[in-house]
């Protein structure tokens, strides 16, 4: 990890105060049936599928009443943290179920009451997700911290005594993950980029850049700055990591720097011992050492021994004018 990251996770270890647990679970469970759909996307929530901050849903539930108990209601309550989608919250869909009292139903609250008679209740939930509801940002600081929220209580069912609507007794919960878009980007991005070694995309001899790079997103993803860590996964492209020259290749590659090394000196040799001109000499070792120069480049990327002589071949070349 990297000084900045190291520095952002202190700050960030002071701020951690917020957090989202689950709630433990009941022994009896009400709930029978769950079919959650994204209203936004059009489309049915699969069971190991997050809830997207932004978007709609509708969560139809079976609640099973196991017994009547007619001086007890029983209470399904949408998380007071999410929005209303439309007119309303509630919509019942066995409008048959004794416990239900069209009347006294207020279907435009977070939580509503129906009288505990054995029977089973159809009932769906129309809510949307908030947009802030993944992130948390800091006091007296400039970036915002995106946060995967596991095991959210979407919906919780209780049943409590007529007369005591404090005490109340769990009977039933549907627990969600909610993710965001920037952290989906993340996550996909992320899944990406890990298989550019496996895949051959990226040469394994920049394994150790990869996997640094990979490493340094997951630090910045765990610290909540998903957007960051999909910048730094970006600078993966493989277009930037060329093809390494194998041994053979690079072998002959420096026989060829070295023998144009020699060609060229010997080249200026024979020219300065024929021309009596000193300009026109001059001219032609100034040619000569930008030549090497370029030469002394090439070596350098594979052989700095063999770049360090050309070097001193140039200096003496210069000299010899």
């Amino acid at each position: 990890m990297t000084l900045k990251v190291a520095i952002i996770a202190v700050v960030l270890i002071a701020l951690s105060g917020i957090s989202f647990g689950a709630v433990a679970q009941s022994t009896s469970n009400w709930v029978t049936a769950v079919t959650i759909t994204d209203l936004t996307g059009n489309s049915a929530v699969q069971p190991s599928q997050p809830l997207l901050a932004g978007h709609a849903y509708n969560v139809t539930m079976t609640i099973t009443v196991p017994f009547t108990q007619s001086t007890s209601d029983f209470s399904p309550q949408i998380n007071s943290s999410l929005l209303p989608h439309g007119a309303f919250f509630w919509y019942v869909r066995t409008p048959n179920y004794p416990g239900y009292n069209r009347t006294t139903f207020a279907s435009g609250s977070h939580t509503v009451n129906l009288t505990q008679i054995a029977g089973t209740l159809v009932l769906s939930g129309v809510f949307t997700v908030p947009l802030n509801l993944t992130t948390i940002t800091g006091p007296g600081l400039n970036f915002t911290r995106h946060v995967t929220l596991n095991n959210y209580p979407a919906v919780t069912v209780s049943v409590w005594a007529q007369g005591s609507p404090l005490e109340r007794s769990k009977v039933g919960q549907i627990t969600v993950t909610v993710e965001d878009q920037t952290i989906q980007t993340y996550l996909t991005t992320y899944q990406q980029k890990s298989t550019l070694l496996s895949s051959g995309q990226i040469n394994s001899a920049y394994s150790g850049i990869v996997n640094s790079v990979l490493s340094e997103a997951q630090a910045l993803y765990s610290l909540g700055l998903p957007a960051q860590g999909t910048n730094l996964l970006n600078t993966l492209n493989p277009s930037y990591f060329p093809s390494p020259p194998n041994t053979t290749t690079s072998n002959a590659l420096l026989a060829g720097v070295a023998v144009a090394a020699v060609v060229i000196v010997l080249l200026a040799i024979l020219i300065l011992r024929g021309r009596g001109k000193r300009g026109y000499s001059t001219g032609v070792v100034s040619e000569v050492q930008k030549e090497m120069a370029l030469l002394e480049v090439t070596a350098a990327k594979y052989d700095k021994a063999l770049a360090d002589r050309l070097k001193a071949l140039r200096d003496r070349l210069g000299e010899a004018d």
